[in-house]
Parts: C-alpha cells; structure tokens; sequence
C-alpha cells in the first residue's frame, strides 16, 4: 500500500468520495464470503486476537509483547501465531527458528520470536497453525498476531488497536477509505486500544459511539536503543544531535514523531510496510530505525568484509498492560488470574 493512498485516506481527500461504489462492492463480496464460511467451531486450545479494522500501523507488536510478558508472569505457557505477510512460507504451520530469515518468515513474527523467546508459528491458514499448536501438548493460550478479518477462525478474546492520531479515517470501507470492515465491528470486540496520544479526542468520540464498549488510551515508549548488527545496548544520543532515521512500518510517521518527542531534529525517511532494504538504501552514518526494520537490516549491518556497521541503531519499544485487562481477559478465556507472582514455566517445552 503506497503512502499517498494512507495519507489520502486519513486525510479525507475529497476524491475517495468516488469510489464509495466500489467500496460498497467490496463490502456485498466480504458478506457473500462470509456467508458461504461453515460454522467456526472451537478452537483447540483458548485464542486471543489482536488486531485492527484499518489498513495502516496501530502498534500491534508492543500490545502483543506486553501481552506475552504479562502472560509470562501468571506462569501460563503461550504461543503467537502470524499470518507470516511478506514471507514465502505459505499455508505452513512453520515455527520460527533462529535460523531464518525475515525474508522466509516475515519481519513481523521474526522479530516476535526474538523480543518475546515464545514459539511463533507462521502461515495463512491460522486454522492449522492453532491446531499444529494444540498436537504439541504444551501452551495454555495462543495470541493470533492479527486475524480480526479471518474467517476460519474466531478469538476467544478479542483486541482491538485504533492508531489515536488517524482515528477511522475518513470512515470509508477499501478502497475508498481505510477500513477493513464497518465500525460496527468495534462493538464485537472485547477491548479497544487507543494508541499513540493520551486522553485524544479519537477515544472520546469512539466512547460516545460506544458508550458500553471497554475504550482506553495506551502509549507505547522508546525504550533502549541498541546497534543492529549485535543487539549491544548504546546510550542514546544528546538531543543537539540531528538524527537520520528510517521506518518501514504501516506508519513511519508515528516514529519520527516518537523521536523529535525525545528532543531530537529528525530528518526521516518512510518506506512500504514490510519493505526489504538493499544497501543502497542505507546511509553508512549514524542511522535509527525501528526494531521490525532492524531483523531486515542485520545482515547488512554485519557486513560481507567482516566489519560490521556499529553507526546503524534500531529503538526499542514498551508498554504496559494495566492489571484490570490481564485479569478480565484471562476471567473471559475460564482462568483464574494469579496473583502470586509464580515461577515462569519453560516454554518451549
């Protein structure tokens, strides 16, 4: 998707108005879709979806990684499973291993794997995926990275992320607007996370359209900053330094504005979503970019001669999940919440 059309979208460009009839197209083909699915039966083992009703970046990933950590800490055994987009695994089920690449898997569950150390299982059909999970006789729960759309499958539990800035856009369905399916579908799910700005009129009016509906803000913060070729932690820069940066994310924009909200002049630079960098994309000075660009970027930075590139940073993300949410979420799925800060479990068996 380029970024003119995103930009055109939330911007409510006047000229989307003329492709609502198409819109309403793509609406009659999702019904006629829907309508023909059989019957989504249980799933195997208790499913958590996160996910989002727009095409564009929300900041899915954090929610999931904190989803796991808070997980973690109940002493609950937990698996992702990820459509895998950008990869060329296919229908799978394949379990990211440290071996493979982001241009295998996908930026996404790579960078999933390494930031939560649970198993990541990759492929379109999420439907096997759950079950080559539930064989496996080893998880309490999965989190599906994505999927509110997916047909074959049904969260037990489901999320969902509004980026706070951008809000719905100018409320129109594909591909006279951003939206996968009509707002309606807001008052479905379990949970609705605004990201991106505290306290934003975006919540406020989705409240109002949803006066029962669970509504909060949560902010995702740069955290560490680290060197792409060896993870090494490094001290971020004085805020009199003028930072390059690069973001291929579903909003590079909400990047740099992280940055410049560090005290930073950013001169940034957005790409596709899940674009693959060649060298000649990459300055060889100092550079910051996101950690879903970095798992992409590595084998550039490590270099062919043997010396690697120490200039090229990526900055990591964190958020926390209140308790309250823990809680109602694993009540909804029949587990009872522990309090008592129990051990970890291996989980990977």
């Amino acid at each position: 998707m380029t970024q003119k059309i995103l930009n055109a979208w939330y911007r409510g460009a006047w000229w989307l108005y003329l492709l609502q009839p198409f819109s309403i197209l793509y609406l009659w083909l999702r019904h006629w879709h829907l309508a023909r699915q059989p019957k989504v039966g249980k799933n195997p083992l208790p499913l958590v979806v996160i996910g989002n009703i727009t095409i564009g970046g929300t900041g899915k990933t954090p929610l999931v990684v904190a989803l796991v950590a808070a997980l973690k800490k109940q002493g609950l055994r937990c698996a992702i499973i990820s459509r895998g987009y950008g990869g060329k695994i296919g229908a799978g089920p394949h379990c990211v291993s440290a071996g493979d690449s982001a241009l295998m898997v996908g930026d996404e569950p790579l960078l999933l794997s390494q930031l939560t150390q649970v198993p990541v299982v990759v492929g379109w059909c999420r439907k096997a995926s759950i079950a080559w999970l539930a064989k496996q006789q080893q998880f309490d729960l999965v989190i599906s990275d994505d999927g509110l759309q997916h047909s074959a499958i049904k969260g037990d539990v489901e999320w969902c992320l509004i980026d706070g800035k951008r809000g719905l856009g100018n409320g129109l369905c594909i591909p006279a607007g951003p939206l996968r399916e009509l707002p309606i579908r807001l008052t479905q799910v379990d949970q609705v996370f605004i990201t991106g700005v505290a306290d934003n009129k975006v919540g406020k009016q989705l409240q109002q359209q949803m006066p029962d509906q669970l509504v909060c803000n949560i902010q995702p913060q740069l955290e560490q900053l680290r060197r792409v070729s060896d993870d090494e932690m490094v001290p971020w820069p004085d805020t009199n330094h003028i930072i390059n940066a690069i973001a291929a994310i579903g909003h590079p924009q909400r990047f740099f504005d992280d940055l410049r909200d560090r005290g930073y002049e950013v001169h940034g630079k957005g790409y596709t979503d899940h674009y693959l960098f060649k060298a000649h994309d990459l300055p060889q000075g100092r550079l910051i970019m996101t950690a879903k660009d970095a798992v992409k970027c590595r084998p550039l930075a490590q270099g062919t001669s043997g010396q690697p590139t120490l200039q090229w940073l990526y900055a990591t993300q964190a958020l926390t999940i209140a308790p309250a949410q823990i809680d109602a979420l694993l009540l909804k799925l029949g587990i009872k919440p522990n309090h008592t800060n129990p051990q970890n479990k291996d989980l990977h068996g």
